[in-house]
């Protein structure tokens, strides 16, 4: 029987219609090419880029392949809530999270950010900030600059925060496979692709196979509705018989070793 992989979100779209067939497969070693989000056009804010170019040559012989986990292996009945992009502040979310002290593991594209690294510091305090590219491009057209996606994100996502990501979500879940990703990516310090196996929009719960399990991963993204999505992933959580857990606890950062 087939299995249909979970496709990214259309973010902006909000139509019901794109989240009926949201099915994910822990199948790794398969690639389908997901709906394309609409996002605003990208516009980094400015920080020093002074490294050097990296270089997909230069680094392969320490290319180790990357997993992409779309759920995480564990017996605990644990899940884990991700939150993507970062374009709207939505502060009914954010009091809901510190209200109940949820772990958010926020995957950040870096052009959000701008004056606004306070939101995002306070909304992850219980769980962790990671990287969704600088300007939200898609990994498998020729034109992205995957340096600059990947490592400036590395960058500026420390210059904001103080802290080292090492974990990767990939616009519109596109890529995470490729040779020339999966390289940058750990030439810059990342080593964990994370996709998702359940999606919320606008209240409403999608799971592959249609019941989380211990070590789901649930997609949801800074909107405007980001409260409505929260509470919809809880009771979900709850329903399960899970707790929300903090991803890093979970998927720390791979050995060098």
């Amino acid at each position: 029987m087939a299995v249909l992989r979970a496709r990214a979100l259309a973010v902006a779209v909000g139509v019901p219609a794109l989240f009926a067939v949201l099915a994910a497969t822990l199948t790794l070693n398969t690639q389908t090419t997901p709906a394309r989000a609409a996002e605003p056009a990208a516009d980094p804010f400015a920080v020093s880029s002074t490294a050097a170019p990296f270089s997909v040559t230069r680094q392969s012989a320490d290319y180790r392949p990357m997993v992409r986990y779309f759920t995480i292996p564990t017996t605990d009945d644990v899940a884990f809530i991700t939150i993507d992009d970062g374009v709207v502040k939505d502060r009914k979310g954010l009091r809901y999270v510190e209200k109940h002290q949820l772990p958010i593991t926020s995957f950040i594209s870096t052009w959000t950010i701008k004056d606004q690294a306070d939101f995002f510091t306070r909304i992850s305090q219980w769980g962790s900030i990671q990287n969704h590219s600088a300007t939200h491009a898609d990994f498998t057209k020729p034109s992205t600059d995957l340096n600059h996606e990947l490592c400036y994100s590395q960058r500026a996502l420390h210059k904001a925060f103080g802290s080292t990501s090492w974990m990767l979500r990939p616009p519109y879940g596109a890529g995470g496979d490729m040779l020339a990703t999966q390289i940058t990516a750990q030439g810059c310090g990342l080593n964990r692709i994370v996709m998702w196996d359940a999606v919320v929009q606008n209240g409403h719960v999608t799971v592959s196979g249609g019941k989380l399990g211990p070590g789901a991963v649930i997609l949801l993204h800074f909107n405007d509705h980001l409260e409505k999505d929260l509470k919809a992933a809880v009771k979900a959580i709850h329903k399960a018989g899970l707790r929300p857990a903090n991803l890093a606890d979970y998927l720390p950062a791979a050995s060098s070793a």
